[in-house]
């Protein structure tokens, strides 16, 4: 895991635009590699999570019996898991919320995406070091998350970080397009797609619009392997219940609000719906009397609450027009954008969007008992 002492703004030919210090952002910045996190969490909650685990199968339906009050999971692999209550987590192609709710199609952004993973050699390493410092001469202590921005003859987006003590970058670079990208049934990488055609294709596209050389040096340096081209996905509705009417099926993370990245609250908002439903479970049997099952329904009922879910749908919303400005083709949107990272206050480049989540954590320790977060 990196953290970073600033966020670097550039052009795609490589023209600095700005350096913001983290400092004044009011928060940290970090990069990580998605399964470094995944291992720290398998980590923490130890040898009950490998027993009671099962891994290269996928959920494909589930039946509530509110009669007897359980759920039973069933798995691609045949199999059948019961239990009192369902946490669906299973991503923004979720065949829970498929089977929860009729007519809710996903709506595709008319966004590409591509990201990856490179060893970091000499060249590249030199060529980020030259991006650290800034067109006055001043150079940044410590490194930079480096941001391209699109321009006329070069629209898109392309970010990445370094990670791994200086070793790996890792990278994402988007752009607008009319065509849904093939889907591939592998959720590790969102049901995206790999291969040589999907590197060439990128590779070609940066070559047209002749980007600058760090962009096509960490893209060559890229393995086929590493490489995930996928389209961007929210949903059409986004005043959809997220409880099922039993009370004991629940929609969490992008099961529930599936997002473009591009405002960087998918996994906070994710993370937000475990801690309030998980901690009322743990917490409301110690301080209220009633039956197992009401204490399960009323965890769950918390991701209906009507301020989580106009949160959640605000930030859906906010998140979708940031991708559409991020990736726009035209010219006068570009430059109007360029010029607004370049001289706004800070605050107003990168407001705080997490207010919801803090609220929606502190309201469940409040129906707890506890304290709520620090300032």
């Amino acid at each position: 895991m990196t953290q970073f002492a600033g966020i670097t703004m550039m052009r795609m030919d490589g023209e600095h635009v700005r350096t913001i210090k983290t400092d004044d952002i009011g928060g940290d910045v970090f990069s990580s590699k998605r399964s470094t996190l995944q291992q720290i969490l398998v980590e923490k909650l130890g040898n009950s999570f490998n027993d009671n685990s099962s891994f290269g199968v996928s959920v494909v339906g589930y039946k509530e019996d509110e009669k007897e009050q359980k759920v039973t999971v069933q798995l691609s692999n045949g199999k059948e898991i019961e239990g009192r209550a369902l946490l669906a987590c299973d991503g923004w192609r979720s065949k829970v919320r498929q089977q929860m709710l009729e007519d809710d199609p996903v709506r595709f952004c008319k966004i590409a995406m591509w990201w990856g993973q490179c060893h970091v050699g000499p060249d590249i390493l030199q060529l980020l070091e030259t991006t650290q410092t800034e067109e006055d001469g001043g150079e940044e202590e410590g490194e930079s998350f480096c941001w391209f921005m699109g321009d006329g003859s070069r629209p898109g987006n392309f970010v990445g970080a370094l990670s791994d003590n200086k070793q790996t970058f890792l990278w994402s670079a988007a752009q607008q397009s009319e065509v849904d990208p093939k889907q591939s049934d592998d959720l590790t990488i969102r049901g995206g797609i790999r291969g040589e055609v999907i590197k060439n294709e990128l590779k070609t596209l940066i070559n047209e619009q002749s980007r600058c050389e760090l962009i096509k040096k960490i893209v060559d340096a890229t393995s086929a392997e590493s490489m995930t081209k996928v389209g961007l996905y929210d949903r059409q509705n986004l005043d959809q219940k997220m409880t099922s009417p039993g009370g004991l099926v629940a929609l969490l993370g992008d099961a529930a609000h599936p997002q473009t990245p591009f405002l960087g609250q998918g996994c906070n908002m994710a993370l937000a719906d475990a801690f309030a439903v998980c901690i009322r479970l743990c917490e409301l049997p110690r301080s209220k009397e009633a039956d197992g099952i009401e204490v399960l329904r009323t965890a769950l009922s918390c991701l209906d609450d009507p301020d989580r879910k106009a949160f959640a749908k605000s930030v859906v919303l906010d998140a979708r027009k940031i991708a559409n400005l991020s990736t726009s083709t035209s010219s006068m949107l570009n430059t109007v954008s360029r010029l607004f990272m370049q001289w706004a206050p800070v605050k107003y480049i990168f407001p705080r969007v997490d207010d919801g989540n803090r609220k929606y954590v502190n309201r469940a320790l409040q129906d707890c008992g506890l304290d709520p977060l620090p300032e």
